[in-house]
């Protein structure tokens, strides 16, 4: 399916609010200088009330962003609604709206997604609940987050859409009887791509980006688990072995000399 089959303009417009809507709620709008700030609330949508995550992104560095052009929570609610069209689970968007100025350029913008009871993002989820790669009960449901995100990467990447920021953070997960259930969060930055050699390099970058921690926090059978779940029916020995070189040199060039520096950065600071 190419992106020009995924028509979800009138599902994005449906959830539209006027800037007003944020009124009830308390929040220092005015006081965001940074990029984005969010809060939690208990929001009511109808007759219905119930703790939502509201995020406000600040348009700010300079005085043509965002001019006459998509804010990034209207691109966040099409892009998880997306995800939501091809299996890929994510909270409920409860609304989103902009505030633009008089030349028609975005000066804030937000989004309002139920909270996902029980959830942690996937890198504290690991690390609280399943934080041993051999022990016998913690084995299994790992290898399974380990494909469950191999299926979904590829099927988004079959339509075509890159994720940009693919980060462990931006998945939550939440522990089940029967497994893991995983959901996509914070996707303002996602966009469908013409196929070609960019959107190829495009899709490596997802996948790095998804290896940043995985190969600190994941054993080497289950990075190689993610792979062969992302080929497919086409994961052949050769195909497993090339596409595991791809991201590992990608992900080595582009990623982590600025990821080892931060982490000796965050334990200096302690």
């Amino acid at each position: 399916m190419q992106a020009s089959h995924v028509d979800l303009n009138k599902p994005v417009e449906a959830l539209r609010k006027e800037w007003t809507f944020l009124a009830p709620y308390d929040l220092p709008t005015e006081e965001i200088k940074v990029r984005s700030a969010v809060f939690v609330r208990e929001v009511s949508v109808g007759q219905q009330s119930t703790e939502a995550y509201i995020k406000i992104y600040a348009s700010k560095k300079h005085p043509f962003e965002r001019l006459f052009r998509r804010s990034r929570s209207q691109n966040e609610v099409r892009n998880l609604l997306f995800f939501g069209s091809i299996g890929i689970p994510t909270p409920q968007i409860l609304a989103w709206g902009e505030k633009r100025n008089s030349i028609g350029r975005v000066v804030q913008d937000f989004i309002i997604t139920e909270a996902v009871k029980d959830a942690l993002q996937l890198d504290d989820f690991i690390q609280v609940v399943y934080p041993f790669q051999e022990d016998l009960t913690h084995r299994p449901p790992r290898i399974e987050i380990a494909r469950q995100l191999g299926r979904w990467t590829r099927k988004m990447h079959d339509h075509d859409f890159i994720h940009e920021d693919l980060k462990w953070r931006n998945i939550l997960a939440r522990p089940q009887r029967s497994g893991t259930d995983l959901y996509w969060i914070d996707c303002p930055k996602g966009s469908f791509k013409k196929p070609g050699a960019l959107l190829d390099r495009k899709k490596l970058k997802d996948c790095a980006t998804l290896d940043k921690l995985a190969r600190i926090q994941c054993s080497k059978e289950e990075r190689i688990e993610f792979i062969k779940a992302y080929l497919g029916y086409h994961a052949t020995p050769l195909k497993v072995q090339k596409l595991c070189k791809d991201i590992e040199n990608y992900r080595r060039k582009r990623f982590d000399a600025k990821d080892n520096k931060q982490r000796e950065d965050a334990k200096e600071n302690k």
